[in-house]
């Protein structure tokens, strides 16, 4: 892959990339809308643009809670947008969006791509410490600058924890769906105390991880890199503490290296349309770069595409290895974990162009 193919697997060489498409191949042939914003303070922030909220219809789709890293890489601002469109469909109920870096003005992008789609309320939530600003901005500035938005930065939002449990605690038992698409520090943080972890086992049916190379794997990737710590406490628990109690689902790196998507918005969307925008700083207007890990996982999360995926490992887990990294276990306690895999690369990819390319008021 390129050097500058983001992210997760970037540091896969060639050689493995081809290992993994073999896999997949061998693979596939056997094979209530959120409240209003929690906030500390929030007033109108400056933007350079207007844009009228475009009523949304009320979601029926399943409850979920994106966990993100959005801040530099392509795929979670697709993840964001995808969910977004699906919203406004009746296909999906964004209950809150957390951020797990610590870009203080993350949030504020968010924001404003909720809000370009008519969904202002979502409740947005900032991972601890993000008024350290430690990480890179990437794209996150240009959103803000150019969209309207009324959170500021990490600031006018409650930190990403107590938001989960804010959200969990009002919805019904196990109908929750986790989408963690970035670092392990929030979930990390919800589990290391009786009660977060109370509230999980209770309330959330399903967490759904963009991560892993399963069944073989290897070391450590992007995701854990984040927050290595918090992954293993994840994964294999912290000292006195046992790992996640609900079943996951890893949608891993298999499913992301053919998934080039976007390269038709500079010719499809407005120019203030936020995945224009993102692509557009990004990559230009000129070819896909790089490929989309986090979209698939958000389209299989909340069930879009059923026959594109198929869910392998059952019976097993995932655990950490000698290296660090991840690599699945054939036999678990862990009845219900399972590893997704893609079988239909074109269809997938179809049905993401699809969603991208509809614009603020769901026409395309």
């Amino acid at each position: 892959m390129a050097t500058n193919n983001r992210r997760r697997f970037r540091r896969v060489t060639a050689i493995s990339a081809v290992a993994v498409v073999a896999v997949t191949v061998a693979l596939a042939s056997g094979c209530s809308s959120g409240s209003s914003k929690p906030t500390a303070r929030r007033t109108p922030a400056t933007t350079s643009a207007s844009t009228t909220s475009i009523p949304a219809p009320r979601p029926a789709g399943p409850g979920i809670i994106i966990d993100t890293d959005l801040s530099r890489w392509w795929d979670d601002a697709t993840a964001i947008g995808l969910a977004n469109i699906l919203q406004q469909q009746g296909a999906a109920n964004i209950l809150g969006i957390v951020s797990d870096v610590p870009n203080s003005i993350a949030v504020a992008a968010l924001d404003a791509i909720d809000t370009a789609y008519g969904h202002a309320d979502i409740p947005l939530g900032a991972v601890a410490h993000s008024e350290a600003d430690t990480a890179k901005h990437g794209y996150t500035d240009v959103l803000v600058q150019r969209l309207p938005h009324t959170v500021r930065d990490s600031g006018d939002v409650p930190e990403a924890v107590s938001l989960y449990r804010q959200l969990l605690s009002r919805h019904p038992d196990r109908s929750v769906t986790i989408v963690a698409l970035g670092a392990y520090t929030n979930l990390a943080g919800l589990i290391a105390t009786p009660e977060g972890r109370a509230l999980v086992a209770e309330k959330v049916k399903r967490l759904v991880i963009m991560d892993g190379v399963f069944p073989g794997g290897f070391g450590p990737v992007t995701n854990q890199k984040l927050d290595l710590a918090a992954a293993r406490a994840v994964v294999a628990g912290a000292p006195g503490t046992p790992p996640w109690p609900t079943p996951i689902a890893w949608v891993d790196g298999l499913d992301g290296i053919g998934t080039r998507v976007g390269g038709t918005l500079c010719k499809t969307v407005p120019a203030d349309n936020p995945m224009r925008i993102t692509y557009e700083k990004l990559f230009g207007c000129g070819p896909v770069r790089d490929g989309n890990w986090d979209a698939p996982a958000l389209l299989f999360a909340v069930g879009d595409v059923p026959q594109v995926f198929s869910q392998l490992g059952r019976g097993g887990a995932a655990v950490i290895n000698k290296q660090g990294g991840l690599s699945w276990q054939a036999r678990s306690t862990r009845s219900e974990d399972v590893y997704v895999h893609l079988v239909n690369q074109k269809k997938l990819n179809q049905r993401i162009e699809h969603l991208l390319t509809i614009n603020r008021k769901g026409e395309q």
